[in-house]
């Protein structure tokens, strides 16, 4: 177990897993959380979310969920919910699969060329959308420290080119360098190839995996700090429980 940090800071809301990390990162890191579906990361995620300090920005990215969905897990545990929440879930429908399913339909009715010209059926396809490109716009703008969530890396890494992917994680970091801020990725590492994972660990300042094991009729929940960047010897894995609260230290 780490020893005890004195006023260690805020990084998950969890007192034990702060303390294992506390004063341990460099200015500007970026983490990558990952688990099995489930587990809590989407859960934790938010938690990060809302445990920045009151005056820094924070800025949610969603691809699987509404955002009544994000605020009403907020407000379930108490939390603060003045989020910059960036829903790319319903960018995606609305810019691509909503245009994609239009033209599905009008193909399967058989639309004469009478009812439809070529130039208007043409109008109804999905413009070429870059999701990669539209983020690396909002990091531009991010000129003071900042905690950035973007739950998950999963989405970008099934609709856009690996190397682009690639590119996207290490400009989220280097933003987080250059302007002091927290970036964190959820992602499920078990449908990605092994050259895909490991550039992502490679990269990543902090790797934390959500476990679960069964004990009889009960789940039991562990965070296990993988990585540390320089500091393997703080690695470890700490019992949690999920509380009312959000994620706290198993008793």
């Amino acid at each position: 177990m780490a020893p005890k940090v004195p006023g260690a800071e805020a990084i998950f809301g969890i007192p034990e897993v702060d303390q294992q990390l506390s004063g341990q990162l460099p200015r500007g890191w970026l983490g990558i959380l990952s688990g099995v579906p489930g587990s809590g990361i989407e859960l934790l995620a938010k938690q990060f979310a809302q445990a920045a300090a009151p005056k820094t920005p924070v800025v949610y990215y969603t691809t699987s969920e509404r955002d009544e969905d994000v605020k009403s897990a907020l407000r379930d545990f108490g939390w603060r919910d003045d989020l910059n929440l960036v829903n790319i879930a319903d960018e995606y429908y609305e810019k691509v699969l909503s245009r994609n399913l239009e033209v599905s339909q009008y193909r399967e009715k058989g639309v004469s060329g009478k009812e439809v010209s070529e130039f208007q059926m043409a109008s109804l396809e999905a413009p070429p959308v870059n999701f990669v490109t539209r983020m690396t716009y909002d990091l531009a703008g991010f000129d003071q420290p900042f905690r950035l969530v973007l739950d998950s890396l999963d989405f970008f890494l099934e609709i856009s080119e690996r190397e682009e992917v690639i590119s996207l994680v290490r400009q989220i970091r280097s933003r987080a360098q250059r302007v002091g801020g927290v970036a964190l990725l959820t992602v499920h590492p078990a449908i990605h190839d092994h050259q895909t994972t490991g550039t992502l660990e490679e990269i990543a300042d902090l790797l934390l995996d959500i476990e679960v094991e069964r004990e009889h009729a009960t789940l039991r929940h562990f965070i296990n700090v993988r990585k540390i960047r320089n500091h393997p010897e703080r690695t470890g894995i700490i019992p949690v429980t999920i509380t009312p609260k959000g994620i706290g230290t198993a008793q």
